[in-house]
């Protein structure tokens, strides 16, 4: 996926497809599967379908049915992949193999062609996307192949990745989550060999940064921004317009949404509504289908009840992931995927692209799917026991 083959997103709709089966038609076993999750799933899709039926908007070309209905179908993914013998070894395998094949691309991409790399498409979705799977990459498995060992490997060339993207979003908290993962990794070691190990690490990060193509990159993302705070002087900070551009966005959403907390005012009429509250910016939002926040795109969708039951989805989800979570390594990477979808849709909105929406679920999916099992595995040895009756 981070290489935007379409094949993962035709495969998580199978998966979703077989859970749907699985919940409708054999409802004991759905219980164990973070059933107020679902609740929450199937209601925010009913609620966000129903106000686009009762605002008579357009059925055809309509993005934000196929985003609602995408979200409420992959949601029940999870269900679909306890089929496979172990879900979780099949995902942290394949996104390390997606995550050094996203970095081999990027990294060819940028030195043939230059400029922010998307391999295949929009940069930032691609930077998510990355980010995701190495993250999802960096979860420890047991016996792990040796063409593929547990580490923080793949975080640093996720890192490498989403570094061409130029995405900030990403960029701002990718690169610490590989030095943890990386002090983690060497703390095992004995004290002598930590300290030296520390003393390389320093080493290489100091020479990385003052790599021409990074220090360029990172010059023009974030020093440029650091400078016009600190200063005023925003001479040095290139892309200033799009920083204006967002606050345009964000502050005649929340003109619009103090009008219209309740229900909002739907996809289709939200840009018209933020350009009018825009006044004299309004020009430089014309061509833009969304405010990019996550929070302002669903409040002015769906208004409050939407939110709340997007956000009851992501608190009975990851609860339910960090109650089984079983190893130290899976808690810091759900940790990790709760960050970088924070960080991400306070400028971007991940739940407006088919791809990252298929990236959250197929995590989300294969974590779920792995707990899901566990505690199967678990009720199936009480019930021997119980059986078995006292030796």
């Amino acid at each position: 996926m981070p290489i935007r083959i379409g094949f993962g997103s035709v495969a998580l709709f199978l998966f979703a497809c077989i859970g749907i089966y699985l919940t409708c038609g054999r409802h004991r076993t759905a219980r164990l599967f973070a059933r107020n999750f679902y609740i929450c799933a199937v209601l925010y899709g009913i609620w966000s379908l129903g106000l686009i039926v009762f605002r008579d908007e357009p059925i055809w070309d309509n993005r934000q049915i196929g985003y609602t209905l995408l979200f409420t179908i992959f949601s029940f993914a999870g269900p679909g992949m306890v089929l496979v013998r172990d879900p979780l070894r099949a995902f942290v395998l394949g996104a390390r193999v997606g995550v050094i094949l996203a970095f081999l691309v990027a990294l060819a991409m940028a030195v043939i062609y230059g400029g922010r790399i998307g391999v295949g498409g929009n940069a930032a979705v691609f930077a998510f996307v990355a980010g995701v799977a190495a993250i999802g990459a960096a979860i420890p498995i047991a016996n792990a192949p040796r063409y593929l060992p547990n580490g923080p490997l793949y975080l640093v060339l996720g890192t490498a990745a989403v570094l061409t993207s130029e995405t900030r979003a990403v960029l701002v908290v990718l690169p610490i989550f590989a030095l943890i993962e990386i002090l983690f990794s060497v703390s095992k070691y004995a004290p002598r060999i930590r300290m030296l190990s520390y003393a390389v690490l320093s080493l290489m990060a100091l020479g990385l940064a003052s790599f021409g193509p990074v220090d360029d990159i990172v010059s023009k993302r974030f020093v440029g921004i650091v400078e016009y705070y600190d200063t005023g002087d925003k001479s040095k900070w290139e892309d200033k317009i799009s920083a204006d551009i967002r606050f345009a966005l964000w502050q005649g959403a929340r003109e619009v949404i103090s009008e219209h907390p309740l229900i909002g005012v739907g996809s289709y009429a939200k840009m018209d509504a933020v350009r009018v509250k825009a006044g004299e910016n309004a020009p430089m939002l014309a061509g833009f289908r969304h405010v990019h926040n996550t929070i302002f795109d669903e409040l002015l969708n769906d208004g409050v009840i939407g939110l709340i039951l997007l956000l009851g989805c992501g608190y009975f989800g990851l609860s339910h992931l960090f109650r089984h979570s079983d190893s130290p390594g899976m808690t810091r990477s759900i940790i990790y995927f709760i960050t970088v979808c924070t960080t991400y849709g306070l400028l971007h909105n991940p739940l407006l692209h088919e791809v990252t929406i298929s990236g959250i679920f197929f995590y989300f999916g294969a974590l779920n799917a792995a707990a899901s099992r566990l505690i199967m595995a678990q009720r199936r040895r009480l019930t021997e026991v119980h059986t078995r009756g006292p030796t």
